[in-house]
């Protein structure tokens, strides 16, 4: 797989999990990608494209998602009632960010403790589940996103 399909792999992972703007979630959803890297024995490669396709029901609310990349053309089926041109400024941002990410220049603000993370907001009902199943909130920082530790790998 080339940097490339890496690049916008992650980008589509980053805008679906925590939006265009959420430097410090994309930089802790990637140090939590590459510590299931270490943890799971996969290449970063696999790892970005399970999480893709197992957000593909969210993707298909957001098909033009799909088509981001790095090149920052306006996606297929991109929402005709927003601006691309507002948009593509802050994709150039995002591509940029996961280049850095993959050349190991994106500083994890959990600091590596994280294992998971779960939507704030949205899905509270998800982050109070996790919570009661003995996942321990981890701090990253001010994040959209929860960031959580596994109760069956806290001791690494």
């Amino acid at each position: 797989m080339s940097d490339f399909v890496l690049i916008a792999l992650l980008m589509r992972v980053w805008v679906a999990e925590a939006g265009w703007t959420a430097p410090r979630d994309h930089a802790a959803i990637n140090g939590t990608l590459q510590k299931w890297v270490g943890v799971r024995g996969d290449t970063l490669q696999a790892v970005v494209r399970r999480m893709v396709d197992n957000h593909s029901g969210a993707l298909d609310r957001s098909l033009w998602l799909l088509d981001l990349n790095s090149e920052c053309d306006e996606p297929v089926g991109w929402p005709q009632k927003l601006r691309w041109s507002k948009y593509q400024p802050l994709c150039f941002a995002l591509a940029h960010r996961a280049e850095r990410a993959l050349a190991g220049r994106l500083p994890d603000p959990c600091h590596g403790k994280a294992d998971q993370w779960r939507a704030k907001r949205s899905k509270m009902k998800a982050l109070r589940k996790a919570l009661r199943k003995g996942y321990v909130r981890v701090h990253c920082g001010k994040t959209v996103n929860a960031f959580l530790k596994e109760p069956n790998l806290r001791a690494r």
